[in-house]
């Protein structure tokens, strides 16, 4: 069975012990007298983003305990919530004739994919120098190539199957042309095994186990570039949610969960925060025990390290009982940002007397509060526990439920189960964009997993963004994210055409009867054997290509020309 660093998910009613220990150097203070402390160790990742003062004002009230008597009070009130006044929506100079693929760069610039050639090529040379010589089927890439690249990447999403072989077959009814148009199969592969997009030496960076060290180095160009430009063109919401994402991952990686529960049981795990209709603000990269985020429970820090930006800015924000408790509801408001989430009864300060209230039937609802805080407890098919800050206590409204045998019933509910059951939903549904236009293939590298993770987050980002820019067209009526997707993938790929090897030997070979022409073909009715021109220069390598002509099988390109010059010499 796999250990996990966290094995208690969203819905799990137990925290694990990483959650419960404090950590004597952090500056997270969410204590019983948490008072307006709402600062961690990651200031710097948020460089950038935008001011986080506004009108609000700062509270002057100190955080109450609420294991103290008299907390709760059962004469309910209106809550004093201060206007959302912040400018909402797209944030960029676009026009909105301007091409999907613009709106992609707005996510990920296109002068990070000269980044990824650089260090592609940097990685290449650093390999050749390792081993003392270099690979003939290797030449250097540029950007246009690997944007390119990058489209048959997604493409690859798209349309399935069950090698990458079959994306170049013979066959009609498999291989696909605009891959053969694009460039040859095993220029595809040779980018897909020198791809990087950091100094792919380790020994550059801060070694493993010492201060300082980054365990997402390899992919901490494309982090840093997406989580500023998510915040900076499209301006946050009222509402935002916050929740866990789930990148499905089955090799070997210290940060991978297991929660059994879930859909994706094993695989890494992304916090993320999340407009209602699925765009993503922030994210953060879960690294188990070695993450760097400094506070008490998992969830509280969790919940402050992603609301950071939203500070002073009157932003709601709606999260699961995984992350919700009394203490983090209240540091919340002292910041200028209000909260509502369901709650495990048996958290500390949640109201006695309605852990287990007596209700007589569906709708029913009993509730208590302190100030702004309000703790609710709701029947619906079980019961429901929740506390808000956002909603008054008072003025339940009419929502529906089916019931057995079909039809519907009427029944009330509390404005703040109301208000939480319209806006947790933001991360689910960005998920949910996810599984629509998922990227690339598997993989033996675990950061290509964090990669494609964040190539289809950017891509549903910009999707979004491209919607709701105004005057934008829709180019037809049902014009989906799986749409937008592969006209971005064109675009990235253009008329670009990689520049094909002439098949060698075009040259002959002295026989009786002359010169002959010999091809590189897949000698189908014989087994994969060895290279026979790479056994002859002290190296192995099994192909199921060949020469036509002479049955002998050799690697396609240099060695298949090297062998037949070889051979002409010896004949002459």
């Amino acid at each position: 069975m796999e250990s996990s660093d966290d094995d208690s998910g969203p819905s799990n009613g137990n925290q694990n012990s990483d959650e419960n220990d404090s950590s004597s150097d952090s500056d997270i203070n969410v204590g019983e007298n948490s008072g307006d402390s709402f600062s961690s160790d990651t200031d710097s990742d948020d460089e950038g983003v935008g001011d986080t003062q506004s009108s609000l004002g700062t509270y002057s009230s100190e955080t109450s305990d609420p294991e103290e008597e008299e907390f709760w009070s059962t004469n309910l009130t209106s809550v004093s919530i201060a206007a959302f006044e912040e400018e909402t929506g797209p944030n960029h100079d676009l026009s909105p004739t301007d091409s999907v693929l613009q709106y992609f760069f707005l996510m990920i610039s296109d002068d990070f994919f000269d980044l990824l050639a650089v260090e592609t090529n940097r990685c290449a040379d650093q390999v050749f120098a390792r081993k003392g010589r270099r690979d003939p089927d290797w030449s250097p890439t540029n950007k246009r190539e690997v944007q390119a690249y990058f489209g048959l990447h997604i493409f690859m999403g798209i349309h399935k199957l069950p090698s990458i072989d079959m994306y170049w077959s013979q066959n009609r009814f498999v291989g696909i042309p605009g891959f053969k148009d694009t460039m040859p199969r095993c220029r595809f592969q040779k980018l897909t095994q020198f791809l990087h997009m950091i100094m792919s030496n380790n020994e550059d960076h801060v070694p493993t186990g010492t201060s300082g060290h980054d365990r997402l180095f390899k992919i901490r160009p494309l982090i840093d570039l997406t989580r500023k430009n998510f915040q900076r063109f499209n301006r946050p919401g009222k509402c935002q949610s916050i929740d866990e994402g789930m990148i499905r991952y089955k090799g070997n990686y210290f940060a991978k969960q297991y929660t059994p529960c879930k859909p994706i049981k094993r695989g890494l795990k992304v916090w993320m925060r999340c407009e209602p209709n699925g765009y993503t603000h922030d994210y953060r990269i879960y690294l188990g025990k070695h993450d760097d985020m400094k506070g008490q429970t998992l969830g509280e820090r969790v919940v402050k390290h992603l609301c950071k930006p939203l500070k002073w800015k009157g932003h709601h924000v709606f999260f699961e009982r995984f992350f919700t408790s009394i203490p983090l509801l209240q540091n919340l408001e002292n910041n200028g940002i209000y909260a509502c989430g369901t709650i495990m009864s048996n958290r500390r300060g949640f109201p006695a007397d309605l852990k287990n209230p007596s209700f007589t039937g569906r709708g029913d609802a009993e509730q208590r509060q302190h100030e702004n805080l309000v703790a609710t407890a709701w029947k619906d098919a079980k019961p429901v526990h929740i506390v808000s800050t956002t909603s008054d206590p008072l003025g339940d409204g009419p929502t529906y439920r089916r019931v057995p045998g079909g039809g519907h019933v009427l029944i009330q509910r509390p404005p703040a189960v109301a208000h939480y059951q319209e806006n947790y939903y933001g991360v689910d549904r960005a998920m949910q964009y996810r599984a629509k236009c998922p990227v690339g293939r598997q993989s033996r590298k675990y950061w290509k997993y964090f990669m494609n993770f964040i190539l289809e987050v950017s891509i549903v980002n910009a999707f979004l963004l491209w919607k709701t820019t105004s005057g934008v067209v829709i180019p037809r009526k049902h014009y989906s994210l799986c749409d937008f997707c592969v006209d971005v993938a064109e675009l990235l790929i253009g008329d670009y055409r990689s520049k094909k090897k002439e098949r060698y030997p075009l040259a002959g070979t002295v026989t009786a009867a002359g010169v002959a022409s010999h091809h590189s073909v897949k000698l189908t009715d014989m087994p994969r054997r060895q290279c026979k021109w790479c056994s002859k220069q002290g190296r192995r390598r099994d192909v199921t290509y060949g020469c036509d002509k002479r049955l002998v099988h050799l690697c396609q390109g240099a060695c298949f020309q090297a062998y037949h010059q070889n051979a002409l010499l010896n004949t002459s």
